[in-house]
């Protein structure tokens, strides 16, 4: 008997171990934070101020960048997290600060921090947008060899060949920004770079990488397990940083502006944790 309600005793204990929120969270029980993730390109790479379609400092893209932070401010945000690392924010703060009291209309910045995070924050009457990345550069082909690696390999032909054919579209002028960044973040293309870059490189066993300090400390046997480790790696400290970040600012609705493929993965962590709704961006992004 005694036994038996140390037992009980001791689940209880565990149960409630378990389920109260740390007291130095920001959370409560009943308090979510409501994340929209927006999966993007980085429109500064493809600026080209003599053509049309390209020159996203011209009207036409300038009306079509105020029409996306419109349709964003109506999630009403009270932060904008960017692909920034946090070793800049002072940098980005003084920008920020400048461009709001020049009222300067961001035509020197063509990227999607500037065009939609600078925006949104101005529009929503928000402090800096906040930095939250971890850089490391690691290339999509960095396999040199491996059992099975035709299977990855198809699956990285196909992602190119629909992310080329989406791209060239919008570059083109077919596509508006707000069309093309609603087809940059539909299930199927999220879905897609997701299992490219965290699911399928799998397959590839015994093989090896192309670089050097990507070869140094890997598990050959397991080539690809190890492919898989290098981008989740980074991704886990966006999401330590954005994690961070949240509690700094005590944001309960925020908009995240990233790279496309960094959106599966994030979706996924953010899912998992009991605080956090990941909200769809395409709720608000009108085709």
């Amino acid at each position: 008997m005694i036994k038996a309600t140390i037992t009980l005793f001791l689940s209880a204990f565990l149960i409630s171990c378990f389920a109260q929120p740390n007291s130095t969270d920001n959370h409560t029980d009943t308090t979510l934070t409501e994340i929209l993730l927006v999966g993007t390109l980085h429109f500064n790479q493809f600026h080209d101020a003599g053509t049309e379609a390209r020159n996203f400092s011209g009207e036409r893209r300038q009306e079509e960048f105020a029409e996306v932070v419109e349709q964003l401010s109506r999630f009403k945000p009270d932060a904008v997290f960017i692909e920034r690392t946090p070793d800049l924010q002072p940098k980005i703060d003084s920008l920020f600060q400048l461009e709001v009291l020049t009222k300067n209309e961001l035509s020197d910045g063509m990227s999607e921090v500037y065009q939609i995070g600078f925006r949104l924050c101005k529009e929503n009457k928000l402090a800096a947008p906040q930095g939250i990345d971890y850089y490391e550069s690691v290339a999509q082909d960095l396999f040199e060899s491996g059992d099975n690696l035709d299977v990855f390999k198809h699956a990285l032909a196909a992602f190119q060949n629909k992310g080329r054919t989406i791209t060239r579209r919008f570059l083109s002028g077919e596509m508006t920004i707000g069309q093309f960044l609603f087809e940059l973040n539909s299930k199927e293309n999220v879905d897609m770079s997701h299992r490219l870059l965290f699911n399928t490189p799998a397959y590839v066993r015994n093989g090896n990488f192309k670089s050097g300090q990507e070869k140094a400390s890997t598990n050959d046997a397991y080539i690809g397990a190890e492919y898989i480790s290098l981008f989740y790696n980074r991704n886990l400290k966006i999401y330590s940083n954005l994690l961070l970040a949240q509690q700094n600012t005590h944001a309960q609705r925020i908009v995240l502006i990233i790279g496309q493929v960094h959106v599966g993965v994030l979706k996924e962590l953010l899912g998992n944790n009991p605080y956090f709704k990941v909200v769809e961006a395409n709720d608000y992004l009108n085709p």
